[in-house]
């Protein structure tokens, strides 16, 4: 099985409960991240901009960003069917919600679509890191914002042991018990398999992003990354 069915597979399971999961799981704090790369991305999102939410999940962070910007409308994307029933549920009768099934390496809209885009906790879940900024880079109009939300390993030797103990084994409990130890595994060995935030700076301006603001988190466990897109052509 491929590392895309895997995922596919993995939060067809975890979709009911995730939001509260992910509550346990951060102790709270993702929210609190999210609130940043939120901040970040107003300054891309003109008077009534169109925000694209990719790997949107159950939709937290296009509710936060209506929150923030009454006046935007969001697409929010996802593979899930599962993830996208919570989200369909989260904005039932919200007309400035679009919601949208489809893969985030082959996104179904056109060149220059959006005003920003935002991709949190979900770049690392993805089958090609490079591939998945590629294509949002694609669909961003000249000018437009790039938000990128994700998991780290920290790297002092200090930290390592207690992320170590904590992803591998208090994490998966946590977020899925007994019953869904193994699908909340993974998402710790998806952290460790990630790239660091080094190689992650370097796909962004592979794909003509220019990194304007970083800011780090839970000793460099979390990392949000704001940057624009070039308005020249690569």
């Amino acid at each position: 099985m491929d590392k895309e069915e895997y995922v596919f597979n993995v939060f067809g399971k975890v979709a009911e409960g995730y939001d509260r999961a992910n509550l346990r799981i951060s102790l709270g704090r993702h929210l609190l991240w999210k609130e940043e790369g939120a901040k970040m991305l107003e300054a891309s999102l003109p008077r009534g901009g169109k925000l694209l939410d990719i790997c949107c999940g159950t939709g937290d962070m296009t509710e936060l960003m209506l929150r923030r910007r009454g006046d935007i409308s969001v697409t929010a994307l996802d593979f899930s069917p599962e993830m996208l029933n919570n989200a369909e549920k989260r904005f039932a009768g919200e007309s400035r919600v679009s919601l949208v099934r489809g893969n985030a390496l082959n996104m179904p809209f056109e060149k220059d679509s959006f005003d920003a885009a935002v991709i949190s906790f979900g770049l690392r879940n993805t089958a090609d890191y490079g591939a998945a900024i590629r294509e949002a880079a694609r669909v961003l109009k000249g000018g437009g914002g790039f938000c990128c939300i994700d998991s780290f390993r920290p790297e002092s030797p200090w930290i390592k042991p207690f992320y170590s103990l904590y992803f591998s084994l208090l994490m998966p409990l946590l977020g899925g018990g007994i019953k869904k130890f193994s699908e909340y595994r993974w998402l710790s060995r998806s952290t460790r398999a990630f790239v660091s935030p080094g190689r992650l700076r370097e796909l962004l301006a592979l794909s003509a992003m220019q990194l304007k603001e970083e800011k780090s988190f839970m000793f460099g466990s979390c990392k949000v990354m704001y940057a624009i897109k070039s308005k020249e052509e690569l």
